[in-house]
């Protein structure tokens, strides 16, 4: 069965599948950016270029991608096991195509962002303007395109949808639970909220919830911890800019433009007002 991590982008994701992978890791394995832990509780990518060729399915037109979404997950979950997989992709149904069912779904995490601390980090790590980046926000078709470094190939990868979009579609999945996490309270109490994490995986799949191992957990994935290991290693998934920039609550307040801070505020106010950010 699948397990979703799924966000918009810049939304804390890959903090959360480092703090998988450096629990998870055995003791004879070292905590890195870039290698994979070996344990079942690597956070994959879907649909990668791999899945999708060996799948014969021709993903220049995403349409191609959409209307095999779950296709593919009957084909990954042909290995019996649980199965972590990252998406920005909304939970949405394209047309006759649902992202995913209660089939092959089984849980899922869904972490969320303040839009208007998103809009900054989107805008630097994809080298546009804020301007171009809260267009991007509050686009009902905004798209993920994918460069895969090995293959040297770029596609079209997840619809998004604008940010208010793609939160409300994992908040409200009436198929199973999704636990939802605000980056904010990650940033506040890291150990408390990871916590409620591991015991949420663990009322979908027996896990040992380990005190020291949680500890060593946060300490590794610290965000000056992974600022430093980016600066020794660098970071595969790194797009224009620096991948782990500042990790802020509230820079929006120095950064953002007033006008762009009410063009946001003004498009998804409702939903702000739910998660308290308003």
């Amino acid at each position: 069965m699948i397990f979703w991590l799924a966000s918009y982008p810049k939304s804390g994701n890959t903090w959360i599948r480092m703090f998988l992978r450096s629990y998870f890791l055995s003791s004879s394995q070292k905590f890195s950016l870039n290698e994979k832990g070996m344990h079942d509780f690597e956070v994959l990518n879907f649909p990668t270029p791999e899945l999708l060729k060996n799948a014969n399915i021709d993903y220049s037109n995403f349409h191609n991608i959409a209307k095999n979404w779950v296709t593919l997950q009957d084909i990954i979950n042909l290995n019996g096991k649980l199965n972590f997989l990252k998406t920005h992709n909304g939970n949405f149904n394209l047309g006759n195509y649902p992202f995913t069912n209660t089939e092959n779904t089984i849980g899922g995490i869904y972490i969320v962002r303040d839009p208007r601390d998103v809009v900054l980090s989107y805008a630097n790590h994809f080298g546009v303007s804020n301007d171009e980046s809260a267009n991007m926000l509050t686009d009902k078709e905004n798209c993920e395109q994918y460069f895969d470094e090995k293959l040297k190939e770029k596609y079209l990868r997840s619809l998004m949808g604008s940010w208010s979009m793609n939160y409300l579609s994992w908040r409200h999945y009436r198929g199973r639970k999704i636990h939802l996490m605000k980056y904010e309270d990650l940033i506040e109490n890291p150990k408390k909220n990871f916590i409620k994490m591991l015991e949420y995986i663990n009322s979908i799949i027996s896990i040992n919830i380990d005190q020291n191992r949680i500890s060593k957990a946060v300490e590794e994935t610290a965000f000056d911890k992974l600022q430093n290991l980016e600066d020794r290693e660098g970071f595969i998934e790194v797009g224009k800019g620096k991948f782990f920039r500042k990790g802020m609550v509230g820079e929006w307040r120095e950064k953002l433009d007033p006008k762009l801070t009410k063009k946001i505020e003004d498009h998804f106010r409702k939903e702000m007002i739910e998660l308290e950010y308003l």
